[in-house]
């Protein structure tokens, strides 16, 4: 089935392309003459190219310049952010202060238990 469909595929894009080679309703313009005769679909389909890889490289460089751009201000974005948090942090700590009282004083507890423990260790 599959070979069947792949085949009737094959067969229908080459009809497709036939009927394009051969139509006579294509009219192209080039430098102000009509270009005519069996080779004008060739012309108008390299034309056509080329117009389509101008504009994949313009996309391609408008991709890359976006994304130095964005990569920029993301910087900028990060390093604002964590200025934001310091001053944050600056103007925070004297309602902080009444906080960091019992938590210097649980340091204080558990730094002289390990000096403790460290001394018992080192006197065996």
């Amino acid at each position: 089935m599959k070979k069947l469909l792949t085949f009737a595929l094959i067969l229908m894009l080459a009809c497709l392309f036939l009927d394009k080679i051969g139509a006579t309703d294509m009219h192209m313009h080039f430098h102000g003459d009509d270009v005519d005769g069996p080779l004008e679909w060739l012309f108008g389909l390299v034309f056509a190219g080329g117009g389509l890889l101008i504009a994949a490289i313009a996309l391609v460089c408008a991709a890359v310049f976006t994304g130095v751009v964005l990569a920029g201000v993301g910087v900028v974005v990060l390093a604002v952010v964590a200025f934001c948090v310091v001053l944050a942090l600056a103007l925070s700590t004297p309602v902080l202060l009444p906080l960091l009282i019992p938590v210097a004083i649980v340091w204080l507890i558990v730094s002289r238990n390990r000096k403790q423990a460290q001394a018992r260790q080192h006197s065996l």
